[in-house]
């Protein structure tokens, strides 16, 4: 097993005396191994980014607090590591791909001079063998005349560029956990379609890829097994993302493919999840998505609900219709 993710809980402290804590993430656990690619899918506001970040741990602290669980990658308990052990197993070991390159990459430094500052953190190489490891992965990831684009600023680029560069960050010293945050958000679907493309050429089968993303069209092409989020639970465990899409267990994750364009839904208005994800401060009791679900009944808003096994799936629904 590389990672192992086993009842994790992260709350975010307000800074309004009083108040309570966000509790982002409730008792998360999943797992995955090299050559996998496990989708992990919700709405926004699900928690998703939160559970994600706390395995190298990068959530600022604080206001965010783990609060109970474990992470096992190569049998390291990471939150129980010092922090010199988490600065080596970042980016050597484990690769991030932040969502909003303008955010993540300095304004103030040129493309080439932030490639060549991760490779000299991490690897024992001369500057000129950094530059050329650099530029040879400006190339890998498709961008032109590397040699040129490594001299530019971050704003001098495209927002498809700017992806490819944090691509190329986040791959350069070939992790074996790569995390992807939301890598097409914002994004139009030719650019997208192309990073997509990317990533599949350059993720490599002794390693493993965790994707995060709202997205369940991305999700459908590159996810070899899925884990569904809602209001900071998993809702739904899948091994196998075909027979997700062909059988969701859960009525959020039935929701969230029927808003799913398709051939079949040509020409149809997309079905939409009414309402909106609960404020992680102030969850409802019972079932965290009652009050949302077409399926609703009288008891889903008061019994706290548990993930039990239907089918090949973990589903966190006691209603849910097993098929034949």
């Amino acid at each position: 097993m590389l990672l192992e993710v086993k009842n994790l809980s992260v709350e975010f402290l307000s800074d309004e005396p009083g108040q309570a804590p966000a509790h982002a993430v409730d008792s998360v656990s999943f797992s995955l191994n090299r050559g996998e690619v496990l989708g992990l899918v919700g709405e926004s506001g699900c928690g998703k980014s939160a559970t994600a970040m706390s395995i190298p741990r990068l959530l600022p602290s604080p206001p965010a607090r783990i609060t109970s669980g474990e992470i096992f990658f190569q049998g390291e308990n990471l939150l129980s590591l010092p922090i010199e052990r988490m600065r080596e197993i970042r980016g050597t070991k484990i690769g991030v791909i932040f969502q909003d390159p303008m955010t993540s990459l300095s304004p103030l430094h040129r493309i080439g001079d932030q490639l060549i500052e991760v490779v000299r953190l991490h690897r024992n190489l001369s500057r000129s063998a950094c530059r050329d490891l650099a530029l040879e992965w400006l190339g890998r990831v498709g961008i032109p005349d590397p040699e040129q684009r490594a001299k530019a600023f971050p704003f001098e680029l495209s927002g498809g560029m700017q992806q490819r560069v944090m691509i190329a960050m986040g791959l350069i010293l070939e992790p074996e956990l790569i995390i992807a945050d939301e890598p097409t958000t914002a994004l139009d679907v030719t650019i997208q379609a192309q990073i997509l493309n990317l990533m599949r050429k350059l993720y490599r089968q002794n390693s493993a890829l965790l994707l995060i993303t709202h997205d369940m069209g991305v999700v459908y092409q590159m996810a070899t097994k899925i884990t569904v989020m809602y209001a900071g639970q998993v809702v739904e465990s899948c091994e196998d993302a075909a027979r997700f899409f062909a059988h969701p267990q859960h009525p959020y994750s039935r929701a969230l493919l029927e808003a799913l364009p398709s051939a079949e839904t040509r020409g149809q208005k997309l079905r939409a999840i009414p309402g909106q994800v609960p404020y992680a401060g102030a969850f409802p009791p019972g079932c965290r998505f009652h009050d949302r679900c077409p399926q609703a009944r009288p008891a889903c808003s008061s019994a706290e609900q548990t993930l039990h096994p239907v089918n090949d799936s973990l589903v966190r629904c006691p209603f849910t219709e097993t098929s034949k």
